[in-house]
């Protein structure tokens, strides 16, 4: 079953994993039935583990499906599984699609003037008169920022959330962390550089959902069994 405990704040990625969990699930399923078996069962249980975790999680793609009536539940359950990999690959790519305009590609020069950079920051984050807990979160914020230069593409949340601590920081301290604010400007210089080096990169349009039509309502019953293998 899912992890609700550390379920993701972001409903469509929650969704996404809800989707791959049931998955997987139902295929496992699926293999304990013989060639001639009825699996309508299973194929119901999927269905209704989807639709309650969109439902829950706000997701209105799915809102114009619903269990089927038993003698159509091989058909319904067919063009839901379409229906559910189409969803999948629209969200995957409009994720990909997105991260590109929140996230810049640095060529290793630049990333190693910015580590250049992070080392002389820390060094004046070490000597600044400055309460150990506003230290310790600039260092985490910073640590964070780091690691994330060294990755394929670089998001640009991470540097602000350390740019707004650290301006935030130097404003209250003052002249001890007067030095911070200079590095930290280049270093956004040299973010603004790599991010105009890509060109513009839009984020992708709205989708046009061309729904497909769901089935009457009628109450689940789970007193039968269920369909072949889920094509993804």
């Amino acid at each position: 079953m899912p992890d609700f405990e550390n379920l993701p704040d972001d409903d469509e990625i929650a969704l996404l994993q809800y989707i791959e969990e049931f998955t997987e699930q139902y295929q496992d399923e699926l293999k304990s039935y013989g060639d001639n078996e009825d699996t309508r069962q299973v194929g119901i249980e999927f269905m209704n583990n989807v639709l309650s975790a969109a439902s829950a999680l706000g997701i209105v793609e799915f809102s114009n499906w619903s269990i089927p009536e038993w003698n159509d539940a091989y058909k319904e359950i067919s063009d839901f599984k379409l229906f559910t990999k189409a969803y999948v690959i629209r969200a995957q790519v409009k994720r990909a699609r997105t991260a590109k305009v929140y996230t810049v590609l640095l060529d290793a020069p630049t990333k190693e003037r910015i580590h250049g950079l992070i080392t002389a920051i820390r060094r004046v984050i070490q000597q600044a008169d400055i309460e150990e807990r506003k230290r310790n979160s600039l260092y985490a914020k910073l640590n964070v920022f780091e690691a994330d230069v060294d990755r394929s593409r670089t998001r640009f949340d991470n540097a602000m959330a350390f740019i707004i601590d650290a301006a935030d920081a130097a404003k209250k301290v003052g002249e001890s962390l007067n030095p911070l604010s200079e590095l930290v400007k280049r270093i956004n210089e040299l973010l603004g550089h790599a991010k105009d080096l890509e060109g513009d990169i839009k984020l992708p349009p709205p989708i046009e959902r061309k729904r497909i039509e769901g089935p009457k309502k009628v109450e689940p019953t789970f007193s039968r069994d269920l369909d072949e293998d889920i094509p993804f």
